[in-house]
């Protein structure tokens, strides 16, 4: 028994309509979408037939694949070659098989399509060989501007290794020249002994450094280091001047940082954070001291007098209040 069904690639869905399918509003535009998606890429791709564009080599551009709605398969968009990228040659290359045109055939007759349109679908043979010439002279500029790039890169490579070696080597010049001065000057230039005598050996752990005097010089003034502490300094392991009592002051035990009063206040504090700042009492002050007498009086909570009083006083800071009389001029009605 022949199946009813027939399954439309177009649409993805089973219809039971036949040919008729072809002709319904809601697969004519499916099919018009695809025409123009499929086509777009086409008419971009066949731009390239007489200029091809070659890119640098990348994982994304060589991963673009297309979709063939006419021949249901996945087609790669762009060809690899060594270290470069030819735009579109892949596409071009699928559209013009022969297997391709056979399906582009099938494609108009199934769903009913001018034959018009089947060239905007299709690459000829001499088209195909076109582009090949082309892609030959394109790869050929392509190898050479890529070697006159390297060649400019190498050149300000070896640029800046001359200026840097250049710059040791003055700085090495420079350096023997200062020992030599150095060395003919000798040791007794005008500087005290104390001074500069054990300038190579360091500084040791908990010593004295000491440098004495003011030393001239032909315009120059030379100003030396004053005493360090008696007890050394902080690189020797000595107590800071910001730890230490001040003169004529008395040692205080005082622990530093914050004391356990100060951080029971601190979650005092961080406890009232977390209240509703809008709630009653909140803003009271209990501080204050009030005559033992004090009542307080409930006319309008804390106000004086009669609570009709204040339900009108409250109506008229609202604007709610009016006034109603009679012809008498007498009140009328209930608050």
């Amino acid at each position: 028994m022949e199946d009813p069904y027939s399954f439309c690639e177009i649409c993805r869905i089973n219809h039971t309509s036949g040919k008729k399918h072809s002709f319904s509003s809601k697969h004519t535009a499916r099919l018009k979408t695809i025409l123009k998606k499929f086509g777009s890429k086409i008419s971009d791709s066949k731009k390239k037939l007489l200029n091809p564009v070659i890119s640098k080599a990348s994982s994304e551009l060589s991963a673009v694949n297309v979709w063939c709605y006419m021949c249901s398969v996945e087609v790669k968009r762009h060809v690899a070659d060594h270290h470069a990228i030819i735009m579109d040659a892949g596409l071009l290359e699928h559209l013009a098989t022969s297997e391709h045109a056979k399906k582009v055939h099938q494609f108009f007759w199934e769903n009913r399509l001018s034959k018009e349109q089947k060239k905007n679908y299709l690459v000829n043979e001499e088209g195909l060989d076109s582009f090949k010439e082309a892609l030959k002279n394109a790869l050929a500029c392509y190898e050479n501007e890529e070697e006159t790039q390297l060649k400019k890169q190498a050149m300000k490579i070896k640029a800046i290794e001359c200026t840097q070696t250049n710059v040791v080597n003055q700085k090495e010049d420079d350096l023997q020249i200062t020992t030599q001065s150095e060395q003919q000057s000798g040791p007794s230039s005008g500087h005290s002994s104390g001074s500069w005598g054990n300038s190579s050996s360091g500084i040791k752990p908990h010593s004295k450094v000491q440098t004495e005097g003011v030393v001239y010089s032909d315009g120059l003034t030379f100003i030396g280091r004053s005493n360090c502490l008696p007890d050394g300094n902080v690189h020797t392991g000595a107590v800071p001047p910001w730890l230490r009592a001040d003169d004529g002051e008395p040692t205080q035990t005082k622990p530093i940082g914050p004391t356990e009063q100060d951080f029971q206040e601190h979650l005092k504090k961080e406890r009232k954070r977390k209240l509703n700042p809008a709630r009653v009492g909140a803003n009271f002050d209990r501080t204050s001291t009030n005559n033992p007498d004090w009542m307080p009086s409930f006319g309008r909570v804390w106000n004086s007098g009669r609570r009709l009083q204040s339900k009108q006083q409250y109506q008229r800071e609202t604007g709610n209040w009016k006034k109603r009389k009679t012809m008498n001029g007498h009140h009328s009605g209930k608050y």
